[in-house]
């Protein structure tokens, strides 16, 4: 981003005139002012962006630049973990909405730098990786919920590896043996360490998974991710030798599984135990039994990568890995100890 000190030398004229012109001066030939706009232009600089630089004044903004995150009602909460963290500090916060195109991400971040925001946090809806090619300077930078692979800033994630050992140890914990996960999308960063916290939850109770059993419940279908749903679960159940416990990718996939498994006429839990992840309460508490499920630390996410942000800690660890807390409901009970057909 041009400083002052750019435009003056560009125009060839000293730090002090510019800045009499930047605070409407009128002892400035108009030669000169012409000159020193034409460097401004040249140089995209902004002459309100400018005239805060010169008074030195902590503008108090806070930008938050968004991927889908406003328009994904379940991870909405980083937003509000962020906000409480910006009203505790006396800061206001501005999100800047990128549909995630690059291109509107780099528009954004000049745009938040040109207001001289105090600091910029990158969120997404989902645990995911991602290349920050914005110019940032010096501005303090923070990621919530996404990673980058150089580490370049601090990065702030769910241990969704964590979380997939939490589920698992649910229903192990319960008594059952003959458990099935439906996972989300293949490739996905939370697919992946789900499943590695799964099999050593398995491991550690002994217990072989399936392999007929690890299936992907989700799709990358923006139409229906859920389009071959009710295919997977006819394929659980399809011979004598059934799962007893289904976890599920989330809580709106675990939703469907119970109402897929009722057509069947099966309950839950009495015949089929349930498990979720996300704890988005609009789903798992409205069930009835209660949805058991884990937690995504949403809102943790927000303060925490708000709080280092607006609050650098130049000793602190470059990626923090939040907790998924495993949350016990009403949809998982002991094994039935002879399945309904």
């Amino acid at each position: 981003m041009s400083t002052i000190h750019d435009v003056a030398e560009k125009a060839g004229v000293s730090i002090k005139t510019v800045s009499r012109v930047l605070n409407g001066g009128t002892e400035v030939s108009l030669k000169t002012r012409t000159r020193i706009e034409q460097a401004m232009q040249a140089l995209e600089f902004s002459p309100s962006a400018a005239a805060r630089m010169l008074r030195g004044r902590p503008t108090g903004l806070v930008a938050v630049i968004a991927e889908k995150l406003t328009t994904t009602p379940d991870s909405t909460e980083i937003i509000k973990g962020i906000q409480q963290v910006c009203e505790q500090m006396g800061k206001v916060m501005l999100i800047g909405e990128t549909g995630g195109h690059p291109d509107v991400a780099r528009r954004l971040v000049a745009d938040m730098r040109e207001r001289r925001v105090e600091a910029i946090l990158f969120a997404t809806p989902f645990h995911r990786q991602v290349t920050l090619s914005a110019a940032l300077g010096g501005t303090p930078t923070a990621l919530a919920n996404c990673f980058e692979a150089a580490q370049h800033h601090m990065q702030v994630v769910p241990d969704d590896e964590g979380g997939g050992y939490a589920a698992a140890q649910m229903v192990l914990q319960a008594g059952h043996r003959k458990i099935a996960f439906l996972q989300l999308i293949s490739g996905m960063v939370a697919t992946d360490l789900r499943q590695r916290g799964f099999h050593r939850a398995m491991r550690e109770h002994g217990v072989a998974p399936d392999p007929a059993w690890l299936i992907h419940g989700a799709e990358a279908d923006d139409a229906n991710e859920f389009a071959h749903l009710s295919g997977a679960v006819d394929r659980l159940f399809a011979s004598a030798d059934r799962p007893t416990a289904i976890l599920c990718g989330n809580d709106k996939m675990a939703m469907r599984v119970i109402f897929i498994l009722q057509r069947r006429g099966l309950r839950v839990p009495a015949d089929v135990s349930i498990v979720g992840f996300d704890d988005f309460r609009l789903i798992s508490e409205a069930l009835d039994p209660g949805l058991t499920t884990v937690a995504l630390p949403y809102r943790e996410i927000g303060e925490i990568s708000g709080r280092y942000v607006l609050a650098p800690d130049a000793d602190a660890v470059r990626t923090i890995k939040v907790p998924c807390a495993p949350v016990m409901r009403g949809t998982v009970g002991a094994p039935a100890t002879r399945s309904k057909a």
